[in-house]
């Protein structure tokens, strides 16, 4: 450091500034200055330039953030590797689960070694990663039941061999790249084909194509599936090519996805989507034990009975677009694939089998009700008609992007003359809750009040509906009158945080509740903290009437022991004394950040941070 006379550094009055002649009507440059007045900044300023060290400050400590996991599918009752990309980790230490399915053997620099527990049911979980810095964002793994196979990056013109039946987690390595596979299946054997990255928090948008032994196309997978599947009777014996590329040729560091083969009977869906309490459903599918033939759409079905309410929650598709409501997965012992039914409030009721094209044939609802329709057609609208009085508020809801669907869903009100009232607008997104949030879908979802007496016409279309339409693509639609109630989620720290909830023993952590009212509802929510580990407890809060958003703060005493477990918030209000689930919501970092529901909110605690080291005196200089 450069030596500094004392005294060196002083501060010299200024001068006030004489105009020139001509100049009496500008403001001088110094004019913002009081006249007389020792000019301290000019002073300070050549303190710093000659070398005076500045007031230190703080340091905030860096968050762990995983970008990816990779291979992102593990194989139940295995053993697998998987290897850690992100920022800010520090040293790894273990890969964890909300349920335990995951147990780390060992931690070798990014690549984390798991066994897999053999009871896990196949489907997605959420990873979390364990670091000297905390816990990590999760990230999403596929739990399959058969051998796994994880790619090397190969020529464009050799293929993969995939066992039949089997997974491959494969990763696009350059932009137009093009990855094939191959697999050897017999004549008249039915093999399904699909493939993730959305749902893997990857960014691929895959489009496949299989090729026979003769080397001719037997099919290729639709533009607008999201995440592509395939289902395909064997012509021949022989050698078959799956092609997978990404339908923009794009590619970044989260273009990884896994491609899965398997046969067998296979659930494809219910009629209808939705149940209300008990009662039967007719699953249909792909060679279903003991079905009989499905005329609309050539598979097979057979009902099942659901005596019932089913109270486990799960959610259709894992981003909170809009508001959903509560529904579970329908699985069929020895039968892959899963069918997405949702808990409704109101009375189901199919669409009628008889033609409701036009606003003379619609089929007359009572509210409160929910139809389960489909565009089967090219162009399909269909027209429902409801009896109201004047002054009557309807709540009309309509559900098809909400329920995993490419689909842009519109719901028009109509008079007995045929004059369009009103076009159902999408859900307002809540206003100022401080961080960014993805209250956002396309489909209908507001309240309508009737002009006067008499019968309204509600005519519903898929706007994409002209070129892409078929069983598949169906819908909800909700007419009742407004039924007050809410959703609640929840964000770690200030909500723009990636890392995951950690608290150090002594320490504070905090979430951020967002609470979204639908049907009217205005009152204040109470949330309650369940599940905490010893030595951890947290304080009710209540997000106030009419607001979105309010803090609930974890406190850890010196003598909490390091854990990780999942804990539970649970939200009610005054006239609801069983409580819903508080939704825990993740910012996930990569090339295309997103923000999704997860498996569970987990709590990581970790031991008291080292007090910061003492400074040694400083040495005392003569004159």
């Amino acid at each position: 450091m450069i030596g500094i006379r004392r005294g060196a550094c002083r501060a010299f009055p200024v001068r006030p500034a004489t105009p020139r002649p001509g100049s009496q009507n500008r403001l001088p440059m110094s004019s913002h200055l009081p006249k007389k007045r020792p000019n301290h900044l000019a002073g300070l300023l050549a303190c710093l330039v000659i070398g005076i060290p500045a007031a230190p400050q703080p340091v905030t400590a860096a968050t762990p953030s995983v970008t990816v996991l990779f291979p992102p599918v593990v194989q139940a009752g295995r053993a697998a590797s998987i290897t850690v990309s992100g920022g800010d980790l520090g040293t790894l230490t273990g890969l964890v689960s909300a349920g335990g399915e995951l147990q780390t053997s060992s931690v070798t620099k990014s690549v984390i070694n798991v066994n897999v527990s053999r009871d896990t049911r196949a489907g997605l979980l959420d990873a979390w990663t364990l670091t000297s810095t905390g816990l990590s964002n999760p990230r999403a793994l596929l739990v399959v039941t058969h051998p796994v196979t994880v790619v090397a990056e190969i020529p464009d013109s050799q293929a993969t061999p995939i066992s039949l039946p089997g997974t491959a987690a494969s990763k696009l390595d350059r932009a137009a790249d093009r990855d094939v596979f191959a697999f050897t299946g017999e004549s008249g054997q039915l093999v399904h084909i699909a493939c993730r990255s959305r749902s893997l928090d990857g960014t691929v948008a895959p489009i496949l194509s299989v090729h026979g032994p003769a080397g001719q196309e037997l099919a290729h997978s639709f533009v607008h599936q999201v995440e592509p599947k395939l289902a395909l009777k064997l012509p021949a014996d022989g050698r078959y090519l799956v092609t997978v590329v990404d339908r923009g040729f794009q590619q970044n560091a989260s273009s990884l996805y896994t491609l899965t083969l398997e046969t067998g009977p296979r659930l494809q869906a219910t009629s209808p989507t939705a149940i209300c309490g008990g009662g039967k459903l007719l699953v249909i599918g792909h060679e279903l034990p003991f079905g009989t033939a499905h005329s609309q759409t050539g598979l097979s079905a057979m009902p099942v009975a659901l005596d019932r309410f089913l109270s486990h929650r799960s959610w259709p598709d894992r981003r909170p677009v809009g508001v959903l409501d509560s529904g579970f997965r329908l699985r069929l012992s020895n039968c892959s694939g899963t069918a997405w039914v949702t808990h409704s409030h109101e009375p189901v009721v199919t669409e009628t089998s008889e033609q409701n094209d036009t606003a003379a044939t619609a089929q007359l609802l009572e509210p409160p009700v929910r139809i389960c329709g489909a565009f089967e057609r090219s162009a399909d609208v269909d027209w429902y008609a409801v009896d109201v009085q004047k002054g009557e508020t309807l709540e009309i809801v309509g559900w098809g992007e909400r329920l995993g669907q490419s689909m842009r869903l519109e719901a028009i009100v109509h008079d007995r003359t045929g004059k369009a009232l009103a076009t159902i607008a999408p859900p307002a997104a809540p206003k100022k809750i401080g961080f960014d949030f993805p209250y956002t879908t396309y489909d209908p979802h507001a309240s309508w009040k009737a002009p006067a007496d008499g019968r309204f016409r509600i005519v519903v279309r898929d706007i994409f509906g002209g070129s892409i339409f078929g069983p598949d693509r169906v819908y909800q639609l909700v007419i009742s009158p407004p039924r007050k109630r809410f959703q609640a989620f929840s964000v770690v720290g200030d909500g723009k945080t990636h890392s995951g909830l950690s608290i150090a023993a002594g320490g504070k952590a905090t979430l951020q509740v967002l609470v979204i009212r639908m049907g009217g509802s205005e009152s204040p929510v109470e949330v309650t903290a369940e599940d905490l580990p010893e030595g951890v407890t947290a304080a009710t809060v209540t997000v106030a009437a009419g607001k979105p958003v309010a803090t609930l703060t974890l406190e850890a005493n010196a003598q909490a022991k390091p854990s990780r477990s999942p804990i539970r918030l649970v939200a009610k209000t005054g006239t609801d004394n069983s409580g819903r689930p508080v939704l825990p919501v993740v910012h996930l970092p990569g090339p295309a950040p997103v923000r999704r529901v997860t498996d569970a909110l987990m709590l990581s605690v970790t031991p008291a941070s080292p007090p910061p080291p003492k400074k040694a005196p400083a040495d005392k200089k003569t004159p």
